[in-house]
């Protein structure tokens, strides 16, 4: 007894060892690692659409696949030369948006003055947190080039993997965990990838008709948040309502987030059902929050759109490593 106890500490111990070993080696590779990644989400992203025009065209694998890729590799170009254009424009109305928050300010300030509400420590720090702002954003919107560069490097990955993903998939036995772990990631990131582009274009719909600026810029910025479970949402219904908050008036932002709501609330309950109805995959609300704490630790920001792909193949290596070390240790 004390020696298989002493056995299960060690393993245990040694399990542990790696963990944190690997653990160090991701976070160490994570530049590289996450573009990686997110080339391969991209190749299961648009693994379904290659599926369909080869059933809808009769196409063979090789001419749907540079069709995929052509595809793939322009839509990117065209959206990198638009948000890239759109980074340029956005940086120079910097001081219009600087102004239109002071005259903004102004009004609450009159309005809570109507209403004996004491702004003299607002007052104090209006001047320096605008400044603030601005400081903010002009560091960050040069790093677009960055990011940018990195997107057409995920395209080029996305279609090299699109071009490997089928034949391994083929190749594999449907009960191997690869062929597994194919199935689950391939279904979230379908239905993930569909109800994004689709709540997208409504998005894009909607601030085009309200004349929100850069409405391409959020609507690609859903589209990715769109993976992030819970707060992803949110993270995309902040700039395009601030920004008609600013230029447009507050009855104009109140549109633009009420139906920003109205058409996540449809994706999340009646498209992403529908697409994972009859699906084994599910991930639990404690599961994704840990995720999305841990890849995102390890990963950074892209660990947040990557959580709950990785987390699905955990879920089918692990109990499949531990059920091959059961059957590898000897009986007595």
């Amino acid at each position: 007894m004390t020696n298989r106890l002493t056995s299960g500490s060690m393993h245990f111990l040694l399990g542990a060892a790696c963990i944190v070993i690997i653990s160090w080696g991701i976070k160490a590779a994570a530049d590289l690692l996450s573009l990686i990644l997110l080339g391969l989400l991209l190749a299961y992203s648009a693994l379904p659409f290659l599926k369909w025009m080869m059933h809808r065209f009769h196409l063979r694998k090789t001419k749907a696949l540079a069709l995929a890729i052509g595809l793939m590799g322009t839509l990117g170009v065209v959206l990198v030369v638009l948000l890239f254009k759109d980074a340029a424009v956005m940086k120079g109305k910097l001081p219009i948006y600087e102004e239109h928050g002071r005259d903004l300010y102004q009004h609450v300030a009159v309005f809570l003055h109507a209403h004996s509400v004491d702004i003299a420590s607002l007052s104090a720090t209006k001047g320096s947190t605008s400044n603030e702002l601005v400081r903010f954003a002009q560091l960050i919107l040069p790093q677009a080039s960055r990011l940018f560069s990195d997107g057409l490097l995920v395209v080029l990955l996305g279609g090299m993997f699109l071009l490997t993903i089928e034949e391994d998939t083929e190749r594999a036995n449907s009960q191997s965990i690869l062929a597994q772990i194919h199935n689950d990631v391939a279904h979230y990131t379908t239905a993930s990838a569909t109800t994004g582009v689709l709540t997208a274009l409504a998005n894009l719909v909607l601030l085009v008709a309200l004349g929100v600026d850069f409405p391409v810029v959020w609507c690609v910025l859903y589209f990715f948040l769109h993976f992030i479970p819970k707060i992803g949402f949110i993270l995309a219904l902040v700039p395009p309502s601030c920004v008609a908050l600013l230029m447009l008036g507050w009855r104009k932002a109140l549109l633009v987030a009420s139906g920003l709501v109205l058409t996540q609330l449809v994706s999340s309950y009646a498209i992403t059902p529908m697409l994972l109805r009859k699906k084994d995959v599910k991930v639990s609300s404690m599961e994704m929050i840990l995720a999305l704490l841990w890849w995102g630790f390890l990963l950074g920001p892209a660990g947040g759109i990557l959580a709950i792909p990785l987390t699905l193949a955990m879920k089918r290596i692990i109990p499949d490593f531990f059920i091959e070390r059961s059957t590898a240790a000897p009986s007595g």
